[in-house]
């Protein structure tokens, strides 16, 4: 019995094995990694510095091609930052199968992006079958003159032409927007502030308030050049070094945070905000809350005062559809429809959201809200 269980355990070692050894580990991690900046171009994030001349016109000559060379070359640029012993010729082993070509396909089908044209398995669009090794990318048309560009590029330059590949598939997500082109009759101050209440309703863990801030503010402060970024929002400000939920910036510099809450704890949490302003150098921060009209120790101005007196600091505290009111009054038919489809954007985005339950729920309140003939 022990001789049969030692040659089962080195039938699973030996299968095991093989496996790890088909399963090339850094084509899963330029994947990964492609994946991760399309999420971060999605999200606003720009391009630290461009390729090299040659190396965008090379870029450029890939994506003008047919959509499986487009996303074969975003994944050959990240293997290039991945593995830099490649050599930019022959495939890597592992690139076709659910870690490497199907598992980027699928990636971006779920995120929308209309570059890579629903491709489902670029690797096998391009006829390689059995040991990719033997192909040379050298001999195919397709890659020839782009990877000699990737293998002539340093480690910085790599990561530039990943990053500007990225870029580009990220720039080409399209989602189908919640509210359609609406006559202005349709978004008025009423009707608007009719659907901003519903949507404030609905629960999604703080997700729908804050973007729909977000969104309110990036549509208003671009009137003056300002900058508007959100972030996850159960991330922890201290770990991503960012000063709130959301923030603004003028000319690259931080001008402005916020806190967005339907939380009541915010209330405990005074000092960690003092320290946030302090860490960044703000002059005020805002909180924009649920329930502040309606809590004893907030509505009522001497009250807030007293609250807020300990801090030492200016910190505005405003209830949520306070600002939504302001907003909405503020704003022309067209500002309002982009806010409406901007806060659902930002909803599916990924690296925010991502939730399929709170982008259906945003989507029920939009379609009632059409439906309703008031």
């Amino acid at each position: 019995m022990s001789l049969r269980i030692s040659c089962l355990r080195h039938l699973l070692n030996f299968f095991g094995k093989r496996e790890r050894m088909a399963r090339n580990e850094k084509v899963e991690a330029a994947v990964l990694l492609a994946i991760k900046r399309v999420d971060a171009f999605i999200a606003g994030t720009t391009l630290s510095a461009l390729p090299s001349a040659n190396a965008r016109k090379a870029c450029d000559e890939q994506i003008a091609k047919k959509a499986s060379v487009r996303l074969g070359s975003l994944f050959m640029a990240c293997y290039a930052v991945v593995d830099s012993e490649w050599d930019c010729d022959r495939v890597p082993t592992g690139i076709r199968g659910k870690f490497g070509d199907k598992l980027l396909s699928e990636q971006l089908t779920q995120r929308s992006i209309t570059l890579h044209d629903a491709i489902i398995a670029f690797g096998e669009n391009y006829g390689w079958k059995g040991n990719v090794a033997n192909v040379q990318l050298s001999n195919d048309p397709r890659f020839a003159g782009f990877c000699s560009i990737l293998a002539k590029a340093n480690a910085e330059e790599r990561v530039h032409i990943s990053d500007y590949f990225a870029a580009k598939f990220a720039e080409s997500r399209r989602e189908v927007k919640p509210l359609p082109p609406v006559a202005d009759n349709v978004l008025t101050f009423a009707r608007a502030k009719q659907l901003f209440a519903a949507l404030l309703s609905l629960s999604s863990e703080g997700h729908v308030q804050q973007f729909l801030i977000a969104a309110m503010l990036t549509s208003h402060r671009k009137r003056y050049a300002i900058e508007v970024r959100t972030h996850r929002p159960h991330a922890a400000d201290k770990y991503d070094g960012t000063a709130g939920d959301i923030e603004e910036f003028h000319e690259g510099r931080l001008i402005r945070a916020y806190e967005v809450t339907v939380r009541p704890d915010w209330k405990n949490r005074l000092s960690a905000f003092q320290a946030k302003m302090d860490s960044h150098r703000l002059e005020k921060y805002v909180i924009i809350a649920s329930g502040v009209n309606t809590d004893d120790e907030l509505a009522e101005p001497a009250r807030l005062l007293t609250f807020l007196k300990p801090t030492g600091r200016d910190i505005a505290v405003v209830d949520i559809r306070d600002v939504s009111l302001v907003m909405a009054a503020e704003f022309s038919a067209s500002e309002l429809r982009e806010v409406v489809n901007l806060a659902y954007d930002f909803l599916c985005q990924r690296a925010l959201c991502g939730r399929a339950d709170f982008q259906d729920a945003y989507r029920n309140v939009v379609d009632k809200w059409l439906d309703d003939p008031r």
